[in-house]
């Protein structure tokens, strides 16, 4: 009896860890009321899809959430997508400019972490204007 549990149990895990099944859904973001951030995802079997749009942020000195702008009401395709894991990877293209981020999941399952993954010269560029690295933005599934 103690190894059918066991293996359920596992079973459950490992599923839940790497089945894409899991990120699917309406992830949204707000700040002071206001949502700034969604993310659509959809899956049709290991495939996933989907689409964001996200509002112009301004971060404190520490790098967190000081001003939100008005969210885009137009979608903007993701591509690349990747799940490894709780970890989603994925980019968007921003008219000439491709930007890359990580979703990850958070234990619940209902809340996740969007970070923008930037580049050496992203991060110089923002530390040349005195602008810190943003912190993750937390997104709650609806």
């Amino acid at each position: 009896m103690n190894a059918i549990a066991l293996t359920i149990a596992i079973t459950c895990l490992t599923a839940g860890q790497s089945g894409t099944g899991s990120v699917a859904g309406t992830w949204t973001a707000q700040f002071d009321g206001r949502t700034f951030v969604r993310l659509e995802l959809t899956t049709t079997g290991a495939t996933i899809a989907g689409a964001l749009t996200i509002g112009d942020i301004e971060v404190n000195e520490q790098g967190a959430l000081r001003q939100v702008g008005e969210m885009p009401a137009k979608l903007t395709p993701i591509f690349d997508v990747r799940q490894k894991g709780s970890t989603l990877t994925f980019s968007r293209k921003e008219s000439t400019d491709i930007d890359r981020f990580e979703l990850r999941l958070l234990n619940d399952g209902k809340r996740a972490e969007l970070v923008l993954v930037l580049t050496e010269a992203d991060l110089k560029e923002l530390a040349e204007e005195g602008v810190p690295k943003p912190k993750p933005i937390i997104l709650t599934r609806r």
